[in-house]
């Protein structure tokens, strides 16, 4: 043995056993370990009922607090052969049992790292199964009394309203499941758990469950382990205000736990007569898309953007095909100036064979339905409150309106701004290539494909593989004579069979 240097490296081996526990402080210098002191001492009763993780937790917390005149204020390693101990407090995210987590808050005033070593290279086995008998304790220390009282009180604070702790208790002793739990835990035998299914649901939490040795109630952490004849009554608790699924589970979280606690929870909730009746239910239903157009100018959609705080409207009208916008400053949406401003674009664009908007006033007007008339094109008008069935205009217009408070923030006049963005946006609408790319090189993920001496490198999802049919290119056959039979008919992947209410289709039927 040596004397204590507080500038040396110093290391406390520990060990429990059913029966006792044993401590020894060691320092370290340049060529070999020096013995500062020896502990030991016996267990009470109710310390011999922990499991073995408990007992190694509960002589580390006891080392530290006999050699506090040694090791408080300095850096010491901790060694241990309980290897669940160093993956529990060296994790600050790990959730313990609710003894071995009130143990490890008595441990804070101590920097020390914990260190597994396998109990054959563990010195202090010795001191843990020899306890000196004078020094067998007749009551609790008090680092058990502190752990137990905790245990206590989460019991006390987290049993059930409506509910008490003896009942719980009593329940808990009538449980044949519950009752091989606790001897698992005391005994830490979890090794023998074969193919029992209910014993199994157990196991997968066993580094969480505690056995309160006065009560025979478990814990799940802080929460109480019901018993399976009080599991429905539990439930019935928790949903006694008919609230939702999300509350009625996080009610029960806070007190309880159960196996499949939460499945049972939902379908209670879901099989309430009272909740299903009274809880409305909102169900998006799917879309029917509209059919791409032919062509371009063939379907085009107008709407309104506005009002601005000049006092002015923006009325746009976009291509369905190429997307291609035409903004126009108007001063009033009324039909007698809504109807120049179109029959402007139209005598520059050509008539377009449809025209879809909203139901707005100078859309519904008499006015409107007579210039239908006269140019021939079909009023497709969307259904009332349904903004997505004009999807690509209300989609326009938030980028419109992301432009103009760009020009508030920047302090630049909107008309200007605005007619810069049309004209660069206007610049990538290019006309469409049907001619297809042809794959030069593959390297990695990255294909280089060419077409007409323009090549591109992308991801392979950017390209869509043809048939080779499609493709052929040669002029064999030019002279053949081209008709109905000859013109390859290509497959089409089938529609999605679906029948939404009329009332939310975007069309309306004359």
């Amino acid at each position: 043995m040596a004397y204590f240097n507080p500038n040396r490296e110093t290391e406390l081996i520990v060990d429990a056993s059913p029966v006792g526990l044993g401590a020894i402080l060691l320092q370290k210098d340049t060529e070999k370990k020096h013995v500062i002191a020896y502990a030991s001492r016996a267990l009470s009763d109710v310390e011999r009922r922990y499991s073995q993780t408990e007992r190694e937790a509960l002589v580390i917390v006891w080392s530290c607090e006999h050699f506090h005149l040694y090791i408080y204020g300095k850096e010491f390693t901790m060694v241990t052969d309980q290897k669940p101990l160093k993956l529990i407090w060296n994790n600050p995210r790990s959730k313990p049992p609710a003894r071995i987590e009130r143990r490890g808050l008595r441990l804070q005033p101590y920097n020390l790292k914990i260190e597994y070593r396998k109990g054959t290279d563990n010195p202090a086995d010795y001191l843990s199964r020899h306890p000196i008998p004078a020094q067998s304790p007749t009551r609790n220390t008090r680092a058990t009394k502190v752990a137990e009282e905790y245990v206590n009180f989460i019991m006390q604070n987290n049993t059930p309203k409506a509910m008490t702790l003896d009942e719980i208790k009593s329940e808990t002793l009538k449980d044949a499941t519950l009752q091989k739990v606790s001897a698992l835990i005391r005994n830490n035998a979890w090794h023998t758990v074969t193919k029992d299914t209910a014993l199994r649901q157990y196991e997968q939490v066993k580094s969480e469950l505690t056995v309160s040795h006065e009560d025979d109630i478990i814990l799940k952490g802080s929460r109480i382990v019901i018993p399976s004849s009080l599991e429905h009554r539990v439930l019935q608790l928790a949903h006694e205000a008919h609230q939702g699924i999300t509350k009625t589970k996080a009610l029960l979280r806070e007190k309880v736990w159960f196996p499949g606690i939460d499945r049972r929870a939902e379908a209670m909730v879901r099989n309430c007569l009272a909740c299903q009746a009274t809880t409305p239910e909102t169900h998006t239903e799917p879309l029917q898309m509209s059919d791409l157009p032919d062509t371009v100018w063939q379907d085009v959609s107008a709407d309104f953007y506005g009002p601005l705080p000049t006092g002015e409207h923006l009325l746009v009208i976009i291509d369905e095909y190429s997307r291609y916008p035409m903004v126009e400053v108007i001063h009033s949406t009324s039909a007698n100036s809504v109807i120049p401003v179109i029959d402007k674009i139209f005598s520059m664009f050509g008539i377009p064979r449809s025209v879809k908007t909203d139901n707005g006033p100078p859309f519904t007007s008499e006015q409107f339905s007579k210039f239908a008339a006269y140019m021939g094109f079909h009023h497709r008008k969307i259904t009332p409150l349904w903004p997505q069935a004009n999807a690509t205009a209300e989609r326009f217009m938030r980028t419109l309106g992301k432009c103009l408070r760009v020009a508030h923030m920047k302090n630049i006049p909107w008309k200007q701004h605005l007619y810069t963005f049309l004209r660069e946006r206007n610049k990538l609408t290019a006309t469409y290539n049907h001619k297809p790319y042809k794959v030069t090189t593959v390297k990695g993920s990255m294909v280089t494909a060419e077409r007409d001496g323009h090549r591109v490198t992308r991801n392979p999802s950017f390209f869509k593989k043809l048939d080779p049919g499609l493709c052929d290119t040669s002029t064999a056959e030019e002279d053949e004579e081209v008709t109905a039979d000859t013109v390859p008919v290509l497959a089409k992947y089938p529609a999605r069979h679906r029948r939404p209410p009329q009332y939310l289709r975007d069309f309306v039927m004359d």
